[in-house]
């Protein structure tokens, strides 16, 4: 299983991803405040990732993330999507942040991204994991 850390310059950890088993998804965690340069070097993770190995689903947690990612959003609505379709994503589970920050920054970026990925919303990673596997 391929997995990968970001951390910012002072050793935080802001970004894990993991390729699951069997290749079923690409598991994504952002972990604490997100800046646009930090979600390029955690979207583009993603993308090297695909390019090694397609997958179809990609389970994006954001439990553990703090505050708005509004750049973020607006970068991955009108641009990365549009490579994860490219590179055969199909299905994207979201898991919300618990702050209203950061869940109105994911319903820009949903606005943006619906008409390229089939998105569902979920409170937690083991229920998004359920519904990309079934």
């Amino acid at each position: 299983m391929e997995r990968k850390e970001l951390k910012k310059f002072n050793g935080d950890l802001f970004f894990e991803v993991q390729r699951k088993a069997a290749n079923s998804y690409i598991f994504t965690n952002w972990v604490g405040i997100q800046t646009l340069e930090t979600i390029l070097l955690g979207t583009n993770q993603v993308l090297d990732m695909l390019r090694k190995e397609p997958s179809t689903g990609i389970l994006n947690s954001n439990r553990e993330l703090i505050g708005p990612w509004d750049d973020g959003a607006l970068y991955m609505g009108n641009k990365w999507v549009m490579e994860l379709n490219t590179l055969g994503v199909i299905h994207f589970a979201h898991v919300l942040a618990p702050g209203i920050y950061g869940q109105r920054s994911f319903e820009k970026f949903f606005q943006l991204a619906q008409p390229y990925l089939q998105i569902e919303v979920f409170n937690s990673n083991e229920e998004a994991e359920s519904w990309l596997l079934s």
